[in-house]
């Protein structure tokens, strides 16, 4: 894996989110900002302009759901253990394969909350996926939720944050001669 942080980081983060989860009362969450799903788990990809969603419940446990083009760049970049493939296909709706993982995840009737408020989001994918699990389960804008756990750095991020001005500031001195 091509991870930024130590292990821990990340655990430390699930737990945040999980607590946050609890807090809120939701079962699950769907992640489709590309910006949460890497602060949660180190995943990087350019495929967040096609359906993907990271399930996460609130005991912790973690799916992604993607394309096949994008198994390997989740393999790499992330410490994400399961990961699932919907068939991307001329008039595919991958929201049915959520659908389904979800009950397989044993989410029926359940609070679930979804991450409307991002570009991951079509209004095609919106419309799909409200269609799908209106009667599945509680659905509710949780858009915020990640992005509200993310101003507060830890100690782990700001050492990153300041081996990068460090890294840019050797990168001028180095350019303007």
């Amino acid at each position: 894996m091509a991870l930024h942080f130590a292990p821990e980081e990340y655990a430390a983060r699930l737990e945040r989110l999980t607590a946050k989860m609890r807090e809120d009362k939701l079962d699950a969450l769907l992640l489709f900002a590309q910006e949460s799903m890497y602060w949660l788990t180190g995943y990087d990809t350019f495929g967040y302009c096609f359906f993907q969603t990271l399930v996460v419940k609130s005991d912790g446990s973690m799916v992604l759901l993607t394309r096949s083009a994008d198994l390997r760049q989740a393999r790499h970049t992330s410490n994400i253990e399961r990961i699932e493939i919907w068939i991307d296909r001329v008039n595919a709706d991958p929201t049915m394969d959520l659908k389904n993982l979800l009950s397989d995840m044993d989410l029926l009737g359940a609070r679930i909350g979804i991450e409307y408020d991002t570009h991951g989001m079509t209004g095609r994918v919106a419309r799909l996926l409200d269609h799908q699990l209106t009667s599945f389960g509680e659905l509710t804008d949780a858009s915020l939720l990640v992005s509200r756990l993310r101003l507060i750095k830890s100690p782990a991020e700001i050492l990153h944050v300041e081996k990068a001005a460090s890294l840019a500031d050797d990168a001028l001195d180095a350019a303007i001669p």
